[in-house]
């Protein structure tokens, strides 16, 4: 899943050193001097979203469609697989069918003429995504395909594993369940929303599965081991897309979020809000207003990460980062950063660290939000892409082609 657990704090205590190196995608150099638009570079080539670390190698998907393996220490390339499509999740890897295995979901937020006519019909089905849009089972050792399932819509979204099954939302307004040793379906649920930029978050507690939808713009939950449609919650004052633009996480008993809204008399600005809702019923536990500001483009809210019963999170609309209480919604500090952000931090120790969409990455005092380390390497900026922290070092990839090992003592974090 994103960031690789339910929090979404992607940090992994180990004996792995503090290493630097930068491996830049093929072909990404051409098209950073070619291609003058930042936003063209990166879906071009960029890194869209977290990598996963698992034996020594870091698993890297790109926007050019190829899924890298590198190896961690040296930053060498060990082989590339391509997927015909953009790979905007993150990878997942587990050992299934007596070999390891790693899983990704190929395709693109465009629609098709036919289906972008639907928005404008009420209660009419969506589907986003065109050309090969499927989900991949990739030999971790070779690259070579193992398995294919494909979709009709995008599958974008990071996945869930859970108990042998492989769960995501995706473009054509499902919910599927997929055998991860076979590919085989187990169960598919239709919860009338596609799925893009929303990967899937788990409770293993209840054995739940959330994710939001873009079209209505609501929050689903589903039971992972039949697809049952639990839940679903429309936010107040939801703005746009902002439902299942950003990636849910969980708390304790609750799973938290980010959303935009928007009021009357509002035209270029929007509110930033944070929902915690009881994974059990469905119910919003609180919602807080963290602030206004210029209404972003596009991907508009930032995924929090869940630590020691803090969410922290940015906000692409106020351009702040926060320390929320996960239980109370109570804002327990803020601290201004300026640039806009989108990935979730990752808390390692007594710091947070939080990339932005400047390239600047900021590092914070946990407690009480003070500024206490600013990195920028000027190798692009971040969007979704969330950092992993594995023993000494933190790896990120950029919208620019450039994946990254930075050693956290770079970052001002103690090792």
């Amino acid at each position: 899943m994103y960031a690789m657990q339910p929090g979404h704090n992607a940090v992994l205590a180990s004996h792995f050193p503090g290493v630097h190196w930068t491996f830049d995608t093929p072909g990404a150099a051409a098209a950073r001097a070619a291609v003058k638009n930042n936003t063209t570079i990166r879906d071009l080539v960029g890194f869209p979203i977290g990598v996963a670390v698992a034996g020594g190698a870091v698993y890297a998907p790109n926007d050019n469609g190829y899924l890298y393996r590198i190896d961690a220490r040296s930053g060498k390339l060990q082989w590339s697989f391509d997927a015909y499509n953009q790979l905007m999740g993150t990878p997942v890897v587990t050992h299934a069918g007596g070999r390891e295995l790693v899983f990704v979901g190929a395709g693109n937020s465009v629609f098709a003429y036919s289906h972008a006519k639907r928005f404008g019909v009420h209660g009419a089905g969506v589907i986003r995504g065109t050309d090969v849009s499927a989900f991949d089972a990739v030999d971790a050792a070779t690259g070579k395909l193992v398995w294919s399932y494909p979709t009709p819509g995008e599958d974008m979204p990071t996945p869930v594993l859970a108990h042998g099954l492989l769960i995501f939302g995706n473009g054509d307004g499902h919910v599927y369940a997929l055998d991860a040793a076979t590919g085989k379906l187990e169960w598919k649920t239709g919860i009338g929303s596609f799925v893009s930029m929303s990967s899937a978050a788990y409770d293993p507690v209840r054995n739940v599965v959330m994710m939001g939808g873009t079209h209505p713009s609501d929050i689903y939950a589903v039971d992972a081991a039949n697809g049952k449609r639990l839940w679903t919650v429309h936010p107040a004052h939801v703005y746009s897309s902002s439902a299942g633009d950003g990636t849910w996480a969980v708390a304790g008993k609750l799973v938290v979020g980010q959303i935009e809204t928007r009021h009357a008399g509002q035209t270029t600005t929007s509110g930033s809000e944070e929902i915690g809702i009881d994974i059990a019923t469905g119910k919003v536990a609180w919602s807080t207003l963290l602030g206004t500001g210029k209404t972003p483009p596009r991907n508009k809210d930032a995924v929090p990460a869940v630590d020691a019963g803090i969410v922290y999170t940015g906000s692409p609309v106020t351009h702040t980062e926060y320390a929320i209480d996960a239980s109370s919604g109570k804002v327990v500090w803020k601290t201004r950063l300026g640039p806009g952000m989108k990935a979730a931090p990752t808390i390692v120790g007594d710091k947070v660290i939080q990339p932005t969409g400047s390239g600047k990455i900021f590092t914070l005092d946990r407690s009480h939000g003070a500024i206490t380390h600013v990195y920028d390497a000027h190798q692009g900026g971040y969007g979704p892409q969330n950092g992993v922290a594995i023993g000494g070092t933190l790896f990120i990839g950029t919208n620019t082609g450039y994946l990254q090992a930075i050693p956290l003592h770079d970052l001002g974090v103690a090792g």
